[in-house]
């Protein structure tokens, strides 16, 4: 029996066990609220929309297929990035899109660099000009450092869900921001040198 879908008020907690309980709505609900950002996610590792888009869908199927043995998670959110990764590169792999001696942490490789730059207190800067410093001072650093800058500060992650997602301790978490915002420091003031001015940046 599909059960009512339940009002915007309650939690990703309450959809879920509906979804287990056999609620298409639910799991409709679901498919709304987070196929964009998985799908956003998903292309900082591949830049090609229709896997990706593939990836997502199966990872909500697959749900859906198993939902009497799955549980309900600590942070719905944080599991759907998870396994939207894991997906992700698992079929990168095996689609030979990403080969194996090719680690997906490419140090390189310049697509974490989309997150929400109000985080960021930067003076007589207007927003355009500030998310484009930022982007470029991003795509200077290392890609894990940018993963672990997008989830907590674009995601809003808490560290022990980047750590779930990431698949490593919290504390590796910490490291990681700490070695990003270090990184940022060192680079931010090349950038606005090369845009002739200076301005003051505040972590």
């Amino acid at each position: 029996m599909i059960k009512t879908l339940p009002n915007s008020g309650q939690s990703d907690k309450v959809l879920w066990q509906q979804l287990k309980d056999g609620s298409e709505l639910a799991l409709g609900a679901l498919i709304r609220q987070y196929f964009n950002p998985l799908l956003n996610y998903g292309l900082k590792f591949i830049r090609d929309e229709a896997f990706v888009k593939d990836c997502v869908q199966e990872v909500f199927i697959e749900i859906w297929n198993r939902r009497e043995r799955v549980t309900v998670p600590d942070s719905v959110r944080a599991y759907l990035l998870s396994s939207v990764r894991k997906r992700v590169l698992r079929e990168a792999y095996r689609q030979q899109i990403l080969r194996e001696e090719e680690p997906a942490d490419l140090e390189n490789n310049g697509h974490f660099v989309e997150f929400s730059p109000e985080w960021i207190l930067i003076e007589n800067e207007t927003l355009a000009q500030t998310k484009e410093r930022i982007e470029k001072v991003l795509s200077m650093i290392p890609k894990r450092q940018r993963e672990v800058i997008y989830l907590r500060y674009y995601q809003n992650l808490e560290r022990d869900e980047i750590a779930e997602i990431m698949n490593v301790n919290p504390q590796s978490v910490s490291n990681l921001l700490q070695t990003a915002y270090i990184s940022m420091r060192e680079y931010w003031p090349m950038i606005i040198l090369l845009k002739g001015g200076w301005v003051s940046l505040t972590f």
